[in-house]
């Protein structure tokens, strides 16, 4: 896979919630180029790790943290 568009992934947008977007993917080793999100995206890591970049800071993120 080389695009973020063929990572099998799943969201979920209620109108009534037009902030609020869930986001689900399995096994993904996608990285994604530097972006934001005009809503408040949630998303659980159940394995692995992942990198944040927030208000300049990098963060490494992992299950349970």
């Amino acid at each position: 896979m080389n695009h973020t568009r063929d990572i099998p992934q799943t969201f979920w947008r209620d109108d009534r919630l037009p902030w609020l977007e869930l986001r689900s993917t399995w096994r993904s080793r996608q990285a994604y180029k530097r972006h934001s999100h005009p809503q408040l995206s949630v998303g659980a890591i159940i394995e692995g790790e992942t990198r944040c970049l927030c208000a300049g800071q990098e963060y490494l993120l992992q299950p349970g943290i």
